[in-house]
């Protein structure tokens, strides 16, 4: 049976803002409801209404409660980021409902870790992280990185995946909630910052590898850091002005925090080296090793140094995109397992934080499952996996 009508008690106007919020149109709605175009349009018009059962599926797909479209006016929505991706990028429609569902859903589960905070009658930890320049990109990173308290002797003990997990908990440390999404393309999205103090978000693309989403959360902590929310693709010689500028400067402070430049300049061969330079790929293997950065960052610190050519640079540049597009093709479809991409998605203080409050029973299980956004099934072996390290 189809279950009784909702006429007269869902708002239409909150249907079809829940729609145009999360970027889909009428068609697109209507396939993922599994109901016909007309039938949506009928809806948002108060011309007939949904089922419960319809409603149910309509509000998973909008990503809202059942109870927002029982709504005499929508709430206030929280400003969205700055968008500082280059101008094809903004125009594609590809992954755009799964992108707006993330940073919203991302926004709801900080509201929820911040009443958390307020039941145990704690305070969140306190974003203090500083540019000590808003002008010299390698001075603000080397005050970034010490504040983060990250050193080269660590990195010698990483993998790369040991790596993309330091830096998550330094900047976790700092009071930023680190959170992944998936099913969105790095075309579109590379990380995502939300300046709201406290606990900041930063998201990540799960889609990238260890390396690039390490290069992705120093360049949104310099967002951060700027007091600034942004959406970004990390690109740089696409854009103009003002948001080319800043996309430059977070680029440039991320990639020195990864191989700092007295670092790079007391190496022998890099101090032999000059603007003819070009480089062998073993050597350039060698340092992302030493420095845990993708060679594109590497050979790009050494281009700001003066010690490569543009041209070079541009060449190896097409080169390790071209092979780190065969390695993306080869990784896809791997499998992940719930527990981890629990934690993955929701990031360490986030998650450690839920279990916490259920543990001491100040929330239910079905507000753990909706925050985490998993079944109470799992909970034994997150635990397990926060305790272990990340893989994926």
């Amino acid at each position: 049976m189809a279950g009784p009508s909702l006429a007269g008690i869902v708002n239409p106007a909150l249907l079809e803002w829940a729609r145009t919020a999360c970027g889909l149109d009428v068609s697109a709605a209507a396939h993922k409801i599994g109901v016909k175009p007309e039938k949506v349009a009928a809806w948002e018009a108060g011309a007939s209404a949904p089922t419960i059962s319809q409603l149910r599926k309509l509000a998973d797909v909008y990503r809202r409660a059942v109870s927002f479209f029982f709504l005499n006016e929508r709430p206030a929505a929280a400003a969205a980021p700055t968008d500082f991706r280059r101008f094809e990028v903004r125009k594609t429609e590809r992954s755009a409902p799964e992108l707006l569902n993330s940073i919203r859903d991302s926004q709801a589960k900080r509201e929820a870790a911040l009443d958390i905070f307020a039941d145990m009658e704690d305070e969140p930890p306190r974003f203090d992280l500083a540019l000590t320049s808003r002008d010299d990109p390698e001075q603000a990173a080397t005050g970034l990185l010490a504040q983060l308290g990250v050193t080269l002797a660590e990195r010698a003990r990483w993998n790369d995946y040991g790596a993309l997990r330091a830096w998550r908990a330094a900047a976790e440390a700092h009071g930023v909630l680190v959170m992944q999404v998936s099913r969105v393309s790095l075309k579109e999205m590379r990380g995502c910052s939300l300046a709201l103090f406290p606990l900041p978000v930063i998201l990540l693309n799960s889609s990238d590898s260890a390396l690039g989403r390490v290069f992705t959360l120093l360049h949104e902590l310099t967002h951060l850091a700027r007091h600034e929310s942004a959406l970004c693709d990390t690109e740089e010689s696409a854009r103009h002005g003002d948001i080319e500028n800043i996309e430059a400067f977070c680029n440039h402070v991320a990639g020195a925090m990864l191989a700092p430049r007295d670092s790079l300049l007391a190496d022998p061969t890099v101090q032999g080296a000059n603007r003819r330079t070009e480089w062998a790929d073993g050597f350039l293997a060698q340092l992302r090793i030493r420095y845990r950065a993708s060679r594109e960052v590497i050979l790009r610190r050494l281009l700001i140094l003066g010690k490569t050519s543009r041209e070079f640079y541009q060449r190896k540049r097409e080169q390790f995109q071209e092979e780190y597009a065969q390695y993306r093709e080869a990784q896809a479809g791997g499998f992940v397992p719930v527990p981890r991409k629990i934690v993955l998605g929701n990031g360490r203080l986030l998650t450690g934080l839920v279990l916490d409050a259920y543990d001491s029973r100040m929330i239910t299980g079905s507000e753990l499952s909706r925050i985490l956004g998993t079944k109470l099934d799992h909970l034994g072996a997150i635990a397990s996996e926060l305790r272990g390290p990340d893989v994926a």
